[in-house]
């Protein structure tokens, strides 16, 4: 709730539900997942985030507000999960044949975590990952940027001290030109905007939702101007270089 550039993201409403509220019944779409948690905090500025899961019976965590490493940690060690996903809790349109996707890639070959050639902006915000390389980061590391940003920094760092595996993603799911993060004022614009026109009781479909924006340019462009934070951008950045870098293996977009 307390996001510096837009108080409160998370609760703001697209077609009459919170953006929270999407992306758990959006990731409850997703095969392979078994159960979905609400990771926030004990701020008390996350008490209104807690008492709407409550109300509509989504499961959540608190931990610490800054590190968030040490959530995930906290709900990944009490089970025994081999791979978890991070969906930040900025992106009401994740892709759950995506996730499911990357969870078949880690399991056929044993990975740690995905990596494709083309860069896909429209599917930031989903990653899969292996709890042995949470496990790994969290007692490597002890970079605040790390704690906050769930070992990204580490890993994206040392890229060698993991099990990398190559996917590779559709065309039409490679694509760049749209921002369907929710980090400022222009962003919920846009998102709203293609909710109130989208949505009816079943999730967008994300290819539905891309032949909206292509055919409403002017507000496909309103957010055109907003960027990540500059530890995103270099992280996107380093992971370019990770072509140079061996992989355990190729998979390949199937039907599951």
């Amino acid at each position: 709730m307390s996001s510096t550039r837009l108080y409160g993201k998370v609760l703001k409403p697209l077609a009459g539900k919170p953006v929270i509220w999407h992306i758990y019944n959006r990731a409850e779409h997703c095969r392979f997942v078994d159960k979905i948690v609400v990771a926030t905090s004990t701020d008390s500025s996350d008490d209104p985030l807690v008492e709407f899961c409550i109300n509509n019976n989504m499961n959540y965590y608190r931990g610490s507000l800054n590190n968030v490493l040490s959530r995930f940690w906290e709900i990944l060690e009490k089970g025994s999960y081999p791979y978890f996903v991070r969906v930040t809790g900025d992106c009401p349109l994740i892709c759950p044949a995506f996730i499911d996707q990357q969870i078949m890639a880690l399991y056929k070959f044993d990975g740690d975590v995905i990596w494709s050639k083309r860069s896909c902006s429209i599917l930031e915000g989903q990653g899969v990952h292996s709890f042995r390389s949470l496990s790994y980061i969290n007692e490597k590391s002890i970079d605040a940027e790390d704690f906050e940003h769930v070992g990204s920094k580490y890993l994206t760092e040392n890229p060698n001290e993991f099990r990398i595996v190559e996917i590779d993603i559709p065309e039409d799911l490679c694509l760049n030109k749209y921002r369907l993060t929710v980090d400022e004022e222009n962003d919920y614009r846009l998102i709203k905007t293609l909710y109130d026109n989208l949505y009816s009781s079943e999730p967008i479909d994300l290819l539905d939702a891309l032949i909206w924006l292509d055919s409403h340019p002017n507000i496909a462009n309103v957010n055109k101007d907003v960027s990540h934070k500059r530890l995103n951008i270099e992280l996107e950045e380093k992971r370019s270089l990770w072509a140079r870098i061996s992989k355990v293996g190729v998979y390949k977009w199937r039907d599951l």
